[in-house]
């Protein structure tokens, strides 16, 4: 722990004044709020595989001779969880003798400590979740990391921007040809609902999650009351696309992107294992520190690429 700016301030000593845990404030933590775009899969399978089935054309003017048609194809679908986690140590000792020692105690077994229960709901915890959303679920690129080193950043999972590339490099996602995305926010709403025309029609009927930036969110609310009226639309309908059956959500995991993109809900799925341990820990104390350990699986994915809509912008 870091607390060298409070024995400085406060001095490296102990004494009551009043201060609680009412004294100790945050910033503003992000939840895992992408997990909610995508359809939860609980397996045990560490690679979850399928298949997309499709059959051509049967339909033909008759005649009396035997002229098939109709092939069927399959295609295989492969999404990859990742084996994630999440240690830490503490030295709750070091608290005893400053202004945070209320969060100490007289009791010999550290991990019974006050700071112990703070730590986790108010810290550990909550910051799985940001680190999640900002660092992983969209971000993220897989890599091993070294030997007994913690692995760097947006490595421990591939995610939505990776898995994108993939499939557009493959050919199974073909973005449609949007250019570059406009500024105005009145031109955003023209953007959007062109986006929206170019759908594929047969999933013109079915509600879907138009994915995108927080800003692009607040772009596109200020559009459409420039465009429609400040009487013509509500709280309610600002993230509703004209005459479509998009709804426009912006996520933390998406900011400084322009991926715009959207699909049937359950085609965007989220793999799980062991997911639980997100909020469960293993206490460990070893001579006088705590250590703290969980760990999971976690994949993202598409079970069929071909109908996912994207922009051109990554």
């Amino acid at each position: 722990m870091q607390i060298a700016d409070i024995v400085t301030e406060y001095g490296a000593y102990y004494q009551n004044q009043g201060q609680n845990l009412s004294r100790l404030h945050q910033v503003a933590r992000v939840p895992f709020e992408t997990e909610s775009a995508l359809t939860p899969v609980i397996t045990d399978d560490t690679v979850w595989t399928a298949a997309k089935s499709t059959i051509s054309r049967l339909v033909q003017p008759f005649q009396k001779k035997f002229t098939p048609l109709g092939q069927a194809e399959f295609k295989p679908v492969k999404i990859e969880m990742q084996h994630m986690k999440a240690d830490s140590e503490e030295a709750p000792d070091d608290l005893e003798a400053t202004w945070l020692g209320f969060l100490a105690s007289g009791n010999l077994k550290r991990s019974e400590w006050p700071y112990i229960r703070y730590y986790l709901e108010s810290l550990f915890f909550p910051k799985i979740q940001e680190d999640l959303e900002l660092n992983e679920i969209f971000k993220g690129v897989h890599a091993a990391p070294a030997d007994g080193t913690p692995g760097a950043i947006s490595t421990s999972m591939d995610g939505l921007k990776k898995i994108f590339a993939g499939h557009i490099t493959a050919g199974r996602i073909t973005p449609i040809t949007m250019g570059v995305i406009p500024t105005d926010p009145e031109e955003f709403v023209d953007y959007v609902e062109d986006f929206g025309d170019l759908i594929d029609k047969r999933y013109w009927n079915g509600a879907m999650q138009l994915n995108m930036a927080q800003d692009l969110q607040r772009r596109f609310e200020r559009g459409q009351r420039k465009k429609y009226g400040k009487n013509t639309v509500d709280n309610a309908q600002d993230l509703i696309v004209k005459s479509t059956n998009l709804t426009v959500k912006g996520l933390p995991s998406h900011n400084g992107s322009g991926r715009i993109w959207c699909t049937p809900k359950g085609n965007a799925v989220l793999l799980k294992k062991k997911t639980q341990n997100q909020k469960l820990v293993d206490i460990q104390t070893v001579d006088r520190l705590v250590k703290f350990l969980t760990d999971w699986w976690m994949g993202t994915g598409f079970i069929i690429p071909e109908i996912v809509f994207c922009n051109d912008q990554a």
